[in-house]
């Protein structure tokens, strides 16, 4: 059974795409950016990826992804909600974030 997958080259290629397998080059960051999180049961290893445009997402795998460089992930495209945080706030504005649940992954050679 073939599967339809998409190419995500920039973040917004992600609107439009949720609920979809797609795939996405980037890297492990070394650098974590505040973000919404959620539990996977069936994938317990959180990471923070960076895309090649600069953006970054949560991701999670059922294993720790070893790379060190970048690599490419094969995933089911989910959206993350909640609301902002802030008590002083009157607005309840409501937040969303692009995830990925991560099927396979496999290091690419450095360029």
């Amino acid at each position: 059974m073939k599967i339809n997958m998409i190419n995500i080259t920039k973040y917004p290629d992600f609107e439009g795409n949720v609920g979809k397998i797609v795939r996405i080059i980037g890297k492990i960051s070394k650098v974590i950016w505040q973000h919404l999180t959620v539990f996977i049961d069936t994938h317990p290893y959180m990471s923070y990826f960076d895309l090649e445009d600069e953006y970054q997402i949560v991701i999670y795998t059922k294993n720790s992804i070893s790379c060190k460089e970048k690599l490419e992930i094969i995933g089911k495209l989910i959206k993350t909600e909640g609301t902002r945080k802030n008590p002083r706030s009157k607005v309840n504005d409501e937040y969303f974030e692009y995830q990925l649940i991560v099927n396979s992954w496999k290091c690419l050679e450095s360029e």
